[in-house]
């Protein structure tokens, strides 16, 4: 009896599939050159049968026999209806290419542009992709009120920003171990200290979305232990697009105060970079040590962009879009700096105030040429300039020499950075099946410390002099970075899906040359005898007459004229060279399971020439790497259901020394110095990661990843003890290992945020971070490490983000207001060495609030208010013996208010 229901069960299920038909195709993207389009809705007009494209825009459904309307749509391209027909059995296929609208939607202009930055459908593409992505867009960084890719970063899982450093930490690892892109070519470093360009450069009004890759695909380049921060420029949608975006706001601490700025610098962050002196005995500096002063501090900005589509015959169109901004902030931060000794004794407690002004101006042209089936050609130029002045005085003792000796030290610094990036991108369809990428690109990065003066008087006998126990202690100083970057890929995509599988074979290349020259050029003051010196107007002996009566004689960091290399620069000569090729096959087994399997075979080549104020590779040679490398990688996905998904990722990948890193100059700041060391190897880094995404509603995701990393030949600063206080990079152990959760949740509390229909909505977003890290330290190592073992640096073992975001609409206009915090608990900012404890840099939390109104289509309101918490930013040594901690630096950075009105025409 059983067998016969069964067999009657199959019998009538195998009838009822005979009387289906099959209707499934592919949905292209007309508007990003004939792309696949996922996430396009498809459904069978006038019933429930519908469903949504995939990743690679193809799409499925079943249907009865008989006459349809297929619907085929996306928010902001026109909707299509086709008519068809199927009979029982029958496998129909309809393709289709959907173009943007251009139209207004419940009287807001919906673009495509805008499409590829909201979250619901970044989302969208991170439940679709195979391997583990993360990124963030604009729509986003608007809602947390983000100002540039710096801060963008921050707000995602494992990203952290420690307080001293120029560049992010990715799960406790910092700058030489990430990497930075800007779509998909890699970038060069501004400043000497770093490997990658610093993001804050990267302000909102250039950026479509941040990727952070967190793991290793062979597709990327393999100097990369933590992520790739991949920057995706905007481009212009459809249509013609013009806004215009003024701003103003101000720090609590820096508001209505008197104000100090560096002379030879001015508002627009240009100013006097060359040293003229050509012979010691004339003092022809053309900037004045007495700073310049005013009352009125108000921050400042104006964006203005815009874009225009031509369209040339049917299927062919060029768009053009600019960008240009400007931006200005002051800030003043004042606290106190101490130093100890081995056991805790403190010889340096002095308090500061430092005066900071920075000024960027950005200008990015990009041209986007479509034509035949699914061809472009892309131009992408950035111009980004970035000025950064501080003045800052520092008044206390100083391991003095005598009782009552009071040392005040006014340092004067002005960065100076230029980069210009240029692009040219290639996407060629050859067939349906086959595509052809390319890239190149050539960047150019200056970055000039100019005319640095750093003058320390000591407070005597009743009267301030010059230090006279150092030529040093009263300096001019003036550095120049020079570096060119040539950077190429290229890759051939062939697609042999069936069906619902996913199957893609990538082969591909990269190339990247860069060359660095740095110079730097010192003029010390000799003084012989304490001469009465007015603090406050220190040009009355720092001039001509005072070499001429000999109070002091000028000399170089090489000596006096009678030096025949004294006016020689102290320098270093770098270059790298990376040659690539891969290979990755993407190969679905069913529905549920698909895995990518990647090999990467990487020569990389670097040499550093250098004669510095420490060594010179005349008497020891260059510094010299030169390895090759295969970097395997993996990802599995498996879909226990469309909502949720099991992804592992391995790989291997490798981290270099950089430039700096393995130069020996010597870079003097005010209570440290740094040094490079020619002796660095690069370290070898196995990676794994293990997640659960649950997707459980438009935009909304709860995630967890567990991973791990082994890091050989670790690569960390360190600090070693000496009377300058001086950091070093060092491979400070064998080995280290890296293990960690990251959480992410995304919740709509009440109605979602991009439901047009919904009046009121609230959501919560939340990502938190778990990080233990353990290295062994190296006991025979000249750092003569105080422990056996230690976190790393810049690792931080508990981080959290949160933001709350209430969107509220009526008739025309819309608010929206998001409340972010974000807290990281006490981290590594150095190594101890010789008996000195780790120096940590304490836990805070940060509070800010951003509210933007739309009162019609055309113009907008924004108020923000960031470090609402002003809490105390410190660095502390550990103390030996569980005794008191010795807070080494701590200050408070003030709150931010600003208003901003935008214009679009």
């Amino acid at each position: 009896m059983r067998l016969h229901l069964l067999l009657s069960f199959l019998f009538i299920s195998l009838y009822s599939f005979s009387q289906t038909g099959t209707v499934s195709g592919v949905i292209l993207d007309k508007e990003y050159n004939n792309e696949p389009l996922p996430f396009a809705n498809v459904l069978i007009k006038g019933t429930t049968i519908g469903t949504s494209t995939d990743d690679l825009g193809k799409y499925s459904l079943s249907v009865k026999p008989g006459s349809y309307v297929l619907e085929i749509g996306y928010l902001g391209y026109e909707t299509k209806e086709i008519t068809f027909t199927i009979k029982a059995g029958e496998k129909k296929v309809i393709n289709h290419t959907l173009e943007a609208s251009g139209v207004q939607l419940d009287d807001i202009v919906v673009t495509h542009s805008v499409l590829k930055e909201k979250e619901s459908v970044l989302l969208q593409e991170q439940q679709k992709a195979v391997e583990i992505t993360q990124v963030i867009g604009a729509q986003e960084l608007s809602r947390k009120g983000v100002s540039n890719a710096e801060a963008a970063v921050t707000k995602t899982s494992g990203v952290a920003k420690q307080q001293g450093a120029k560049n992010v930490f990715v799960r406790g690892l910092g700058d030489r171990y990430n990497s930075t892109s800007l779509n998909g070519l890699a970038l060069p470093s501004d400043d000497p200290e770093y490997k990658n360009i610093s993001l804050d450069f990267f302000g909102t009004e250039v950026i479509q979305n941040v990727g952070i890759n967190k793991v290793f695909s062979s597709s990327l380049l393999g100097d990369v232990g933590g992520a790739n921060i991949n920057i995706i420029s905007k481009e212009l949608g459809s249509g013609n697009e013009l806004e215009i975006g003024v701003s103003s706001g101000f720090n609590t601490q820096t508001i209505g105060k008197q104000f100090f700025l560096i002379d030879g610098n001015n508002w627009f962050g240009t100013q006097r970079t060359e040293s003229n002196i050509s012979n010691l005995n004339n003092y022809t500096f053309r900037n004045n040590l007495k700073p310049k002063e005013q009352n009125l501090q108000l921050n400042g900005g104006f964006s203005i962009s815009g874009g225009k589509k031509f369209h040339i015959g049917e299927k062919n169109s060029l768009s053009l879009y600019l960008v240009g901004s400007f931006d200005n902030s002051y800030l003043f931060s004042e606290g106190n700096i101490k130093q100890t000794n081995s056991i805790g004794s403190i010889y340096q407690d002095q308090k500061f105030e430092k005066y900071n002004y920075n000024v960027s101006q950005l200008l990015m042209n990009n041209m986007k040429y479509k034509f035949g089936d699914g061809h472009s050609l892309s131009l992408n130029n950035i111009l980004i300039h970035n000025n950064n002045q501080t003045y800052g005085t520092y008044f206390g003792i100083n391991n003095p020499e005598q009782a009552g000796d009071i040392e005040y030290l006014v340092r004067q610094q002005t960065n100076d950075n230029l980069l210009f990036v240029n692009q040219l991108l290639a996407n060629i369809k050859i067939s349906e099946k086959l595509k052809y990428n390319a890239g190149l690109a050539f960047n150019t990065v200056t970055g000039n410390e100019p005319d640095r003066r750093s003058n320390n008087y000591l407070l005597r006998d009743g009267f301030y002099a010059p230090q006279t126990n150092s030529a040093g202690e009263n300096e001019r100083y003036f550095s120049k970075l020079d570096e060119k970057d040539i950077v190429a890929n290229t890759s051939i995509n062939y697609d042999f899906s069936k069906e619902e599988k996913t199957n893609l074979i990538e082969i591909g290349g990269d190339f990247r040359l860069t060359t660095r020259r740095f110079d730097a050029f010192t003029f010390n003051h000799d003084f012989s005898t304490r001469i009465a010196t007015d603090i406050n107007n220190p040009d009355v002996i720092f001039n001509q007459n005072s070499i001429n009566n000999g109070t002091f004689n000028l000399i170089t960091g090489r000596g006096n004229s009678n030096n025949p290399r004294a006016f020689d620069p102290f320098y270093y000569d770098a270059n790298r060279l990376i040659v690539a090729g891969y290979g990755k096959l993407t190969y679905s087994f069913n529905k549920k399971l698909t895995t990518v399997i990647g090999v990467r075979g990487e020569k990389i080549n670097q040499e550093v020439e250098y004669d510095t104020n420490i060594a010179s590779s005349r008497n020891v040679g260059p510094s010299k790497l030169d390895n090759t490398y295969i970097l395997p990688s993996l990802a599995i996905k498996y879909s226990l259901s469309d909502k949720n998904i099991i992804r592992f990722n391995a790989s291997k990948t490798y981290t270099y020394p950089q430039f700096k890193e393995v130069a020996p100059f010597k870079y003097q700041d005010v209570s440290f110095s740094s040094q490079g060391n020619p002796n660095l190897i690069a370290s070898d880094n196995y990676n794994f990661d293990l997640k659960f995404e649950k997707y459980f509603g438009k935009g909304e995701i709860i995630s967890l990843t567990a991973f791990g990393k082994i890091i050989q030949n670790p690569i960390s600063r360190s600090e070693i003890p000496s009377a300058g206080s001086t950091l070093t990079y060092l491979n400070v152990g064998e080995n280290a290992t890296i293990f960690g959760l990251e959480l992410e949740l995304r919740k709509n509390i009440i109605n979602d945020p991009n439901d047009t229909e919904a009046k009121n909505a609230l959501s919560l977003g939340l990502n938190a971070s778990y990080l233990n890290t353990k290295v062994n330290l190296d006991q025979n190592s000249i750092a003569q490490f105080t422990n056996n073992s230690s976190e790393l640096e810049g690792a931080t073992p508990l981080l959290v983000n949160t933001d709350l975001t209430f969107n509220h609409k009526f008739e025309k206009s819309e608010f929206s207001s998001t409340i972010v915090l974000n807290y990281f608990s006490n981290r590594v900012y150095s190594i101890g060495t010789r008996g000195f404890e780790n120096i940590v840099e304490k836990s805070i939390p940060t509070l800010d609030f951003v509210s933007k109104i739309k009162l019609n289509d055309k113009f907008k309101i924004s108020l923000k208010g960031s470090n609402l918490l002003n809490p105390n930013f410190s660095l502390s040594r550990d103390s030996a013996n569980n005794g008191e901690n010795i807070v080494l630096k701590d200050y408070k950075k003030g709150i931010n208010f600003s208003i901003g009105f935008g214009y679009s025409f």
